[in-house]
């Protein structure tokens, strides 16, 4: 039998000690290894906080290697992390205080540093390095860095020469935001857009202006965009066309004919008073004779109730509906089209359509509140455009100012705080009128209006004010009773609040407004003294 040569054991064991040397790790498992970061650029958005991840390949442990983020240069660094503690005396002086090392995973060879506020200057490229001894590796991070900026608001003016110019102004942008106007038909408007750096943040300040002549557009919207997010911004504004007129109180039209209007009214007050006591008598014999006949021709007292469908779920309706609280937590109600999803809003049950009425509403300290009238048709979800162009006409208290939701907003001041308050409807003259219960006086009137559909009383709560809005019962006066019935009731005598004072006012027509009676009798010396005013 042959022997084996003894070259061939040799050359076999070689061979399998080599293949065993080269299976066993080298060194202590880190001196071959890779940096890798984030494959794709970093959103952050100014003001927040942004992590800038890396980890070793294979996942190997960190612990005991230098781990650096810089920008440029490797120092100084933004953070630098070496045997087990931060290096602060390497760091950037626009990170110091800043960033935050995170080394919870560092067994698995991740590592992170947590930038604090970002500002637009924390914008652009980043480099991680690992390094033990003499071997290291790195990676590159891109961060984009994006200000959202402010809500946009709409200026709006008008001119001489029958155009108008809007301005929309939005600050806190980066990059460079996208501008878009549109009218209400989504047609683009074309504008005049401008950007502005701030030197202390470096953020764009955006100013765009566009000029439509009149009646070309019944409305715009301006939006700003952020091309690095989807969403956008809106501001939206309305040109009716009492905008390209003098705003009621800088005109200044004749006096003769108020005067003149005046001493007529003045003719039909003594008028009223001789014949009063004559249609009293009158009266009273066909009420002996009918005593239902007399009511068909007295104005109205709408007696109202709210209706919890349309409530939205920050609000709660008390169990008799005449009155709404808002909550602290959102109700977790059943989805409805009826009602308000996002505004803090409710409606009354009552539509009408016709005819003439009258209600109240209890405000009491309420810190802030809009009372008006709606259409039935307008829209419950999200944000609803509080404007005549919208089918809604309202009074809003809100931040201790007192305004008309006109467009524009006319700024009111009452010489009393408002408790109690009056609304007026006349849906066939196309009036709406809101009353200071406590003294009788007028403080403001939509006139002129055409309504396109039934009309219901409209409501909303700003703020978690605890305090609730109640609807009052209005009692008409009788020969018995003539005095208030305490609580929320009050006496009225038959007509709208207002036909109890002796106020005035002067529309946006010039007109008188008076009394839809002559029941109460109207002092001659306040009609001239009026009309001297005027």
């Amino acid at each position: 039998m042959a022997r084996p040569h003894h070259g061939d054991a040799t050359l076999s064991s070689f061979l399998v000690t080599f293949i065993f040397l080269q299976l066993l790790p080298a060194g202590n498992g880190k001196s071959d290894f890779r940096v890798l970061g984030p494959p794709e650029p970093l959103l952050a958005i100014v003001g927040q906080d942004k992590e800038l991840p890396c980890k070793l390949s294979p996942s190997i442990s960190a612990e005991g290697m230098e781990l650096r983020w810089y920008r440029d240069q490797p120092s100084p660094a933004v953070h630098v992390h070496q045997n087990g503690d931060d290096v602060y005396e390497e760091q950037m002086a626009e990170y110091r205080g800043r960033t935050t090392f995170i080394g919870d995973r560092m067994l698995r060879g991740e590592a992170t540093v947590r930038i604090h506020n970002v500002t637009m200057f924390d914008n652009g490229t980043y480099h991680c390095i690992f390094r033990e001894h003499t071997s290291h590796n790195q990676a590159t991070l891109w961060l984009k860095v994006a200000g959202l900026g402010s809500s946009p608001v709409l200026h709006v003016t008008d001119s001489q020469d029958k155009s108008i110019r809007a301005e929309c102004t939005s600050a806190g942008w980066f990059p460079e935001p996208e501008v878009e106007w549109l009218d209400l038909r989504g047609q683009p408007v074309p504008a005049e857009t401008h950007f502005s750096p701030s030197a202390s943040t470096g953020l764009l300040t955006v100013v765009s202006m566009v000029t439509v002549q009149e009646r070309t557009v019944e409305g715009l919207t301006c939006s700003i965009s952020n091309p690095l997010f989807p969403e956008k911004k809106l501001a939206e504004t309305y040109l009716p066309a009492p905008l390209f007129r003098r705003p009621p109180s800088t005109e200044r039209g004749p006096v003769l004919p108020l005067i003149l209007t005046a001493l007529g009214l003045v003719t039909a007050a003594i008028a009223c008073a001789f014949g009063r006591s004559h249609k009293e008598d009158k009266s009273e014999e066909e009420e002996d004779a009918d005593p239902g006949a007399g009511a068909e021709a007295e104005p109205f007292h709408a007696s109202l109730s709210l209706d919890p469908e349309t409530a939205s779920p920050k609000l709660i309706v008390s169990e008799d509906r005449k009155s709404v609280k808002r909550l602290l937590f959102d109700q977790d109600l059943s989805p409805s089209s009826r009602r308000f999803d996002q505004d803090p809003c409710i409606l009354a049950q009552e539509r009408f359509d016709a005819g003439r009425h009258y209600w109240e509403v209890e405000v009491g300290d309420r810190r802030a509140w809009i009372l008006g009238v709606c259409l039935e048709s307008l829209g419950r979800e999200g944000r609803i455009p509080k404007s005549p162009q919208h089918g809604l006409w309202a009074l809003e208290f809100y931040k201790k100012k007192l305004q008309a939701l006109s467009y524009p907003r006319t700024c009111l001041s009452p010489p009393q705080p408002l408790r109690r308050v009056g609304i007026s409807l006349d849906f066939e003259t196309g009036e709406i009128s809101f009353h200071n219960v406590a003294n009788g006086s007028l403080i403001y009137v939509f006139s002129g209006l055409s309504f396109s559909g039934p009309l219901q009383p409209f409501f909303c709560l700003w703020t978690h004010d605890p305090r609730p809005l109640t609807i009052c019962s209005v009692i008409r006066e009788t020969e018995e009773n003539t005095e208030s019935s305490g609580g929320c009731s009050m006496v009225n005598s038959g007509q709208s609040v207002h036909s109890r004072s002796s106020t005035v006012k002067r529309s946006e027509s010039f007109a008188i407004k008076v009394p839809w009676t002559c029941r109460n009798s109207i002092p001659t010396m306040t009609l001239l003294q009026a009309a001297t005013d005027l």
